[in-house]
């Protein structure tokens, strides 16, 4: 028996990992297509930026010179170290790839490194599902996140660090909620290094930092307001003891992601100021290279802005497919009968005094009635309403099965959300938080699906073996 449930473990582990990898492969062969890879010219003045750096550095002993003699030319500047990281692993990778194949050029190297490293993320994004949802909401993650249409029209075969930001995203999370798992110095390592390849690429690298710790707060404040509700200290008390270690270990990750990047001539600090700027007010920001049509802020709360969001993150198109044309009355009607079912199924809980289920099926059925409001037809009016009800079916029931968890995805989904209000260009943000948020939903339905189907057929099974014995 045991050597049979090893069997079992090890085919599940197979099939796991050929899902993850083919997820990757996916992805690298979505963003890795002749008509990017092979002409020898590259796409917007950013990606240029990076192409220099790397060829800079190649043709300095792969070292990044001290001039950059281009930038404000005449006479040109010191040489940005802001994105060192990204820069080395431009270079390095076309260092290796020419050991290989000899007549590979720069140009095609950088946009094969952008690629992968962006095609990368489906590992990590794997781990954070499995983390918050389990096994199945881990393989969900990796293939969202590899067919995820806001992150892939910014991470194709494009030396741009946009896909950098993505992989060190899901990276660095990663280690994060794998350190707020479990809480321990190898764990706390691993957030360091993976923090401070993100501060080694991207400035405003220190969000991931702001949601983390916010989720282990709001965590003992969901406890302090539970306590006050129910005049029982103990959630409290106990959620302060959990969070002591845990916070201890973050205090030392935010020291490390200071003091390390010093040493690569890097201060952290000036990022934490810069990214708070550039996060309340993104126009009035000194950064001159983003685009207007980056900056344009989504009202969050309309209906386009909506479809533009749901359009961008996550993936449910595919339903402008299998739901038919309908006449707008017919449609009326339908959308009236799921505001009502929301609504009566929330009453419903509210009477057994389910009270998360409740407010959940009622913060659904009032969206229902918004977008009913608003005229949505009836493909927005379920994409965006199949979104939101997952999206609070994942945070609810990863609240209830690891409170830290739940707290991180909450504070993640709000935040990157929230962002978008200050600009579109942050849906690339808010695209990893969403590709999660929906894997836990829907490996959430897997398991309640299985537990249904377990339910039934032991009912059959025990209706027929209660036959037999008459």
């Amino acid at each position: 028996m045991k050597f049979d449930i090893n069997i079992k473990k090890s085919l599940v582990s197979a099939v796991v990992g050929a899902v993850v990898l083919f997820s990757f492969l996916l992805a690298l062969n979505l963003r890795a297509t002749p008509s990017l890879i092979n002409p020898p010219w590259l796409p917007q003045f950013d990606s240029y930026w990076f192409y220099r750096y790397a060829k800079m550095t190649v043709d300095n002993n792969m070292n990044i010179p001290d001039w950059d003699p281009l930038s404000y030319f005449p006479p040109g500047r010191p040489t940005d170290k802001s994105t060192q990281f990204y820069t080395y692993l431009l270079a390095y990778s076309f260092a290796l790839g020419k050991q290989f194949l000899h007549d590979l050029s720069l140009v095609q190297s950088v946009k094969w490194t952008a690629a992968i490293l962006a095609s990368l993320s489906v590992f990590p994004a794997y781990f954070i599902g499995k983390y918050m949802g389990g096994r199945v909401a881990g393989i969900i993650a990796s293939i969202l996140i590899a067919v995820s249409p806001s992150i892939l029209v910014r991470t194709g075969a494009d030396p741009d660090n946009d896909g950098a930001v993505v992989f060190l995203t899901m990276f660095s999370f990663f280690a994060f909620t794998r350190l707020i798992k479990e809480p321990n110095i190898k764990n706390t390592a691993l957030s360091i290094f993976s923090l401070v390849l993100f501060s080694l690429s991207w400035y405003p690298f220190w969000y991931v930092v702001m949601i983390s710790v916010g989720g282990i707060l709001l965590n003992v404040a969901a406890s302090f307001a539970q306590s006050m509700i129910t005049k029982n200290k103990k959630p409290f008390e106990d959620a302060v003891a959990a969070s002591k270690p845990r916070l201890k270990y973050s205090a030392v990750v935010v020291l490390g992601i200071i003091i390390i990047p010093m040493l690569f001539g890097v201060n952290t600090l000036n990022y934490f100021g810069g990214f708070i700027l550039f996060g309340t007010n993104p126009q009035g920001s000194s950064i001159v290279n983003i685009s207007v049509a980056e900056l344009q802020k989504l009202n969050i709360f309309s209906l386009s802005g909506w479809e533009q969001v749901i359009g961008r993150t996550a993936g449910l198109e595919f339903l402008g497919y299998i739901i038919p044309a309908m006449p707008q009355a017919a449609a009326y009607l339908i959308e009236i009968a799921v505001v009502s079912l929301l609504a009566y199924v929330s009453w419903k809980f509210y009477s057994e005094k389910k009270a998360a289920e409740s407010f959940v099926y009622g913060l659904s059925s009032a969206a229902a009635f918004y977008l009913l409001i608003l005229n949505a037809g009836i493909v927005s009016f379920s994409q965006i309403l199949l979104f939101t009800g997952l999206v609070q079916y994942a945070i609810l029931a990863t609240f209830r099965r690891n409170r830290f968890m739940g707290s991180v995805l909450f504070v993640w989904v709000a935040f990157t959300f929230y962002a978008i209000s200050s600009g579109v260009r942050f849906t690339l943000l808010f695209a990893p938080a969403a590709a999660i948020a929906m894997a836990v939903g829907l490996g959430e339905l897997w398991l309640w699906a299985n537990k249904k189907e377990t339910g039934l057929i032991e009912t059959i099974e025990n209706k027929i073996q209660g036959e037999k014995d008459e």
